[in-house]
């Protein structure tokens, strides 16, 4: 008797497996943003002349929220669409020539680093195994393409948006913070990317609820400072269809 039920665990039909399913996806993005320095520059007469200093500090990994929607109806491969929120806050500080002479300490400022995520992943099981009707679980891999819409990190364009003096016109020199500029800047100054990943996980069932926890590695230029790529840690929870 046990060796039957045994054999029941380990040999059962793909198409045990629901057609689908969709809920909440909890992605832990791992990633360094080194800090970094640079010169406020004017042009004085035909020469750059610096005017005031910004510095980002760094900081690591994102943390975010989504959801996914998957289908294995077709044979052999299962399609996967995730769209998720990541982010994190890091610390800048800029002082500039008047703020130097009022002998006024820089300012230090917290800024949200965010980025909207999109991704269409082909994936196949590589494992099965189950209780009929009761339990079931896989291991899969697969690969796709990913879009990305994410805000830019500090810079001197970026402040030329939002130091400005008393009339409204940019002044790196003796302007002052204004935030309502700097959200008019970010609104229209998105970066949008595209890129390819892989990933692979498990899938957990125990009558209609589903649990994922799997690895995915992207391979996108733009969304992290100086990165070809990062890795993330995704966690989901839902129901089958």
């Amino acid at each position: 008797m046990k060796k039957y039920l045994f054999k029941i665990f380990i040999i059962i039909p793909a198409s045990a497996f629901s057609i689908g399913g969709f809920g909440l996806n909890i992605p832990y993005s791992s990633f360094v943003v080194d800090q970094s320095s640079s010169d406020l520059k004017i042009d004085i007469l035909g020469q750059m002349e610096k005017v005031g200093q910004i510095d980002r500090f760094g900081f690591e990994n994102a943390y975010g929220f989504g959801g996914y929607l998957y289908l294995d109806i077709i044979p052999f491969i299962d399609i996967d669409v995730d769209i998720n929120l990541i982010g994190n806050l890091y610390d800048f500080s800029f002082v500039n020539d008047a703020m130097e002479l009022a002998n006024q300490t820089p300012d230090t400022l917290t800024f949200a680093y965010v980025s909207v995520n999109s991704y269409l992943t082909i994936q196949k099981s590589i494992f099965k195994l189950g209780i009929p009707f009761l339990a079931k679980a896989k291991l899969y891999a697969g690969a796709g393409m990913n879009r990305h819409s994410s805000t830019p990190f500090i810079d001197q364009k970026m402040m030329e948006s939002f130091v400005k003096n008393a009339n409204g016109e940019t002044d790196l020199k003796d302007g002052s913070f204004d935030s309502k500029a700097l959200e008019d800047y970010l609104s229209d100054n998105l970066i949008e990317s595209t890129g390819f990943h892989l990933q692979t996980g498990l899938q957990f069932r125990l009558l209609t609820f589903d649990l994922f926890a799997f690895y995915r590695y992207t391979m996108v230029s733009d969304v992290i400072p100086e990165s070809s790529g990062f890795s993330s840690f995704n966690f989901r929870l839902g129901l089958g269809i």
